[in-house]
This record gives C-alpha cells, structure tokens and sequence, in this order.
C-alpha cells in the first residue's frame, strides 16, 4: 500500500519512542541472531519456550498492511531458512511461527513482529493447542468466498506469477473452500476455535516450512495476510493473530487465522513474560551458529542484552491503525 504523508508523519513519532528501532539503532543492546540490509532477529527476552527469536524489518512498519511488496517478499520469504536456523539451533523437531496484530491479539509493540518458537514434545507450551468448537453462520461464509478470492485475483494482478493459472490440482480438506490456487487452499473448519477462523494448508509436496522456497514461503503468507484482512473486514473484529504450524503429528503444514475479538476466550493463547533461568548469551550463539543456512550476508554482531521496557499499545488505537491500513490497501 501507498502510504500517506499523514501517515508516515505518525510513523515518525512512533519511531522515536519504538524498543526495536532502538535496537536496530543499536542504541539498545539486545541478543542478536541475524541481520541483514532489511531485517533483524534477537533473542526474545520473555521466551515461551527456549530459543524463542522475535524477526523485524528495520523499517518502522506498526501492523502487516503497512509493509510493502519488495519487503513483505523478502521478510516471510526468509521464514523457512530462519525457521531452520532456529529449529537446528535448538535440536527441535517442529516449529511455531506466530504473529499478532492489533492490541486484542496480543501486539504489545508498535513495530511488527514474527515471533519463531522451536518446538518438542516435551516443552510444555499447549497454548496454540486449538479446541474446535464454533461454526460461522452461512451469511458470512459467503462473504468470505466472495471477498478472498477477490482480494487475490487484486493482489496477483498487482504482482503476477508465472506459476498462477487456476486452481490447480484439489486436495482432500475437511470444511468449506473459501480460496484456492496451485500452492494453497484456504478453508473454513466445520468448527473452529472461534467463528471464523479459517486454515490455509499448503499442496506442496513437501510439509515442512524448512523446506519451502522464498516464493512458496511468501505465497503463503499472502494468503494468510489477506485472509487476515477478510476476517477483519468482513467479521468487524479487533484484531487477528496468524499461527504456522510446522512438524505436526500428522505432518501437515498449515497456518491458521484467528479472528480476535475482547473476552473471546483465547487469552490463554499468549505466554506470561517472564525471564528465563538459563543464559540467554549461549542460546544466541547456538542460533546464530546456525545462520549459515539462510542464503544472506548475516552481519556478525553480538552484544550483551538489556532488558527493554515493554512498550503496550492500547487495542483500539491499534484497530484503527489496522482499519485504515486496509482500507488504504485495497484503494
């Protein structure tokens, strides 16, 4: 999206006040485990589970709308090798890539984040175990037809694929099909962990987020991205949260979308912060070590960390922020 003068005039004073551009700045220490010219990965010093890296781009960009094509490209692109990175890094066997926008989902910081969690069988992290119990009513399911695919067919006639024909080849899903094409399908569960919240599966061969190419790793986050914004539009929420889930038992790649609205029910989702026992400068470098894996320049930078202050921004300035963003976006 085209972003305004007024608009990046308030990105201006959010910047001044922003932890992350801090760190960017280096102004904050903090355990870095990569960079490169565009984007930034530390440590996250609440962790929910060991080896928990938060990724930024050094671009101030508040909520997922915000941030243009060239980066969004380049950002969810690198998910694979990063997530690889960090899943070697801590031996794990699967992975968790979480996102939250607007303050009723989570979003504690005015700078946009994915959070990377290795995951175990034995960590004891059950908050993404989902409950599914909601349904949507069929009014608003045929929104969601109507309005996703809509959305996509914009978003590829702004950035065309080569790959992109149709719908490709189906696969078996349980729910209604809201959107598909080659690489992915988007479907609404016959019950969900609350009304509205869609599944986008991959049709790739291969499952595992590790081994997606940048291409194939954007794509799905795209989808994911402007399911997002249907869910937002069209359900009149405050905010949703994106979960990738990578190493399942049943071996499926998958990113879910959550509608979040207050008391929904999914507080439980977020992790208290709180400071880890063990040191944080040996889980960095077993990270960092591992950063061979991902096909960029990574700048050798190594500090002792700070703890930053916590930075909340209030949920409803947060779903206007994320209101007009989309509402720019699809002018």
């Amino acid at each position: 999206m085209e972003l305004t003068p007024e608009i990046k005039a308030q990105l201006a004073e959010q910047k001044k006040q922003c932890i992350f551009c801090k760190i960017i700045s280096k102004e904050q220490e903090s355990q870095i485990v990569f960079e490169d010219d565009t984007m930034m990965g530390v440590l996250d010093i609440y962790p929910a589970v060991k080896g928990h890296s938060v990724f930024f781009l050094k671009e101030h960009y508040p909520i997922m709308p915000y941030i243009p094509a060239d980066e969004f490209k380049h950002f969810f692109g690198l998910v694979p090798k990063l997530s690889e990175a960090v899943q070697s890094g801590m031996v794990a066997r699967g992975m968790n890539v979480f996102i939250a926008n607007g303050g009723v989902a989570g979003q504690q910081a005015s700078h946009f984040l994915i959070h990377y969690l290795p995951r175990d069988p034995g960590d004891n992290f059950f908050n993404f175990d989902f409950s599914m119990k909601q349904s949507l009513d069929s009014e608003k399911i045929s929104m969601l037809k109507n309005n996703l695919p809509i959305m996509m067919k914009n978003h590829f006639g702004r950035n065309p694929a080569e790959w992109h024909t149709g719908e490709g080849n189906p696969i078996d899903t349980n729910g209604v099909v809201i959107y598909e094409d080659e690489k992915v399908v988007c479907v609404l569960p016959e019950k969900g962990t609350v009304a509205g919240h869609l599944e986008i599966l991959s049709k790739l061969e291969d499952q595992d987020i590790t081994k997606l190419s940048n291409e194939d790793s954007s794509h799905l986050f795209y989808v994911a991205s402007f399911a997002a914004t249907a869910l937002f539009e069209g359900l009149k929420v405050h905010g949703t949260n994106i979960i990738l889930k990578s190493g399942q038992p049943d071996n499926k790649l998958a990113i879910h979308v959550l509608p979040r609205l207050p008391d929904d029910g999914l507080q439980k989702m977020l992790w208290e912060p709180k400071q880890p026992s063990y040191d944080l400068s040996s889980i960095a470098s077993k990270i960092k070590d591992q950063m061979w894996k991902v096909s960029q320049k990574v700048k050798k930078v190594i500090a002792p960390m700070k703890t930053p202050e916590v930075i909340k921004i209030g949920g409803s300035n947060h779903e206007d922020e994320i209101r007009k963003a989309i509402l720019s976006r699809h002018s």
